[in-house]
C-alpha cells in the first residue's frame, strides 16, 4: 500500500511539473517591423518591441516563444488563444473582444507619416489632400482613428510595411502611410535611401500603444502581475529607455 501512495505521488508530481512546463511557454507572434520588429530569420529575432517582450516576462518568470506569422494573422490566433501575447497594439473595440490591453500603456505617442517618392509632385500638406491619392496601408495595421474610419479615402492593403515601399517604387500607390520610425528606418536602408521622402502632414497627437493579452490564454489569469511589471517598467523609465538607446544609442542624452 505504501508503495502504491508512493508511486501515485510520483506520477502527480511528474504530471504537475510537465504542466508547469508547459505554462511557462508564451506564444508571441511577430512580423518584420523595424526597428520595433526584426526579423532576419525564425531563429534571428530582435527589435525595441522583442527587447521590451522579454523584459516584461523575466519580471514574472515567464519567457517569450517567437513565432513569425503576418501582422493580421497573429491577431486571429490571438482571437482563437494560439498565441498568449503581443505587444505594439493600438486600442480599440474590435480587438478588446478578444484581448485584455495591460496599463498602462508603454508608449504614449506614435507620429504616423505619409511617405512620397522624393521627386513626385505630390503634395501633402493637410489630412485634405489624402482624399485626391491611393494609399497604402498595412493589412491589419491601425494608424489613428479619423483616418482607420474614413471609407471616402481609397486605400490600398499591402502584406507589411516592406511591400508599401515597394509598390510606391514602382508607382503602383501615391503615397504610404507608417509610425514614423518604421518609415525612417526602412527609407534609410541602403536599398531606398534617397528614393523617398516625407510629406508635410504628419498625425502627432498623443496616441498609446500597448502590451495585450489573449482573452483565451492561461496567460489571462497572470494579468495582474503582468499590469504591476509593467507600471514599474513605465513609471521607472525603463520602457522608455530601451526605447531611446535602442533608436539613438547607449550614449543619447536629451
Amino acid at each position: 500500500m505504501q508503495y502504491t501512495f508512493s508511486l501515485i505521488v510520483i506520477i502527480l508530481s511528474l504530471s504537475i511539473g510537465a504542466t508547469a512546463s508547459l505554462a511557462q511557454e508564451v506564444i508571441v507572434p511577430v512580423n518584420h517591423y523595424p526597428p520595433w520588429r526584426i526579423v532576419n530569420t525564425s531563429e534571428d529575432i530582435g527589435g525595441i518591441n522583442i527587447k521590451l517582450m522579454d523584459t516584461l516576462l523575466s519580471k514574472i518568470g515567464l519567457k517569450a516563444t517567437y513565432v513569425v506569422r503576418p501582422w493580421k494573422r497573429g491577431q486571429r490566433m490571438m482571437k482563437t488563444g494560439t498565441a498568449d501575447i503581443m505587444n505594439g497594439l493600438l486600442k480599440n473595440k474590435e480587438r478588446e473582444e478578444s484581448m485584455i490591453f495591460l496599463a498602462p500603456p508603454y508608449k504614449t505617442k506614435s507620429t504616423k507619416a505619409f511617405y512620397v517618392l522624393k521627386n513626385s509632385q505630390i503634395k501633402i500638406n493637410s489630412y485634405n489632400d489624402l482624399y485626391k491619392y491611393k494609399i497604402g496601408v498595412s493589412l491589419g495595421s491601425h494608424f489613428f482613428p479619423q483616418f482607420d474610419n474614413d471609407v471616402r479615402l481609397t486605400k490600398d492593403s499591402g502584406n507589411d510595411a516592406l511591400n508599401n515601399l515597394i509598390k510606391l517604387k514602382f508607382h503602383r500607390i501615391d503615397t504610404f502611410i507608417m509610425t514614423e520610425t518604421v518609415g525612417d528606418y526602412l527609407c534609410n536602408k541602403e536599398e531606398y535611401r534617397g528614393l523617398f521622402k516625407k510629406a508635410e502632414y504628419k498625425y502627432n497627437k498623443p496616441l498609446a500603444v500597448y502590451f495585450a493579452v489573449s482573452k483565451k490564454s492561461p496567460l489571462a489569469q497572470r494579468v495582474p502581475e503582468l499590469n504591476a511589471a509593467l507600471k514599474g517598467m513605465v513609471e521607472s523609465g525603463q520602457a522608455q529607455k530601451i526605447i531611446t538607446e535602442f533608436i539613438y544609442g547607449k550614449n543619447y542624452t536629451n
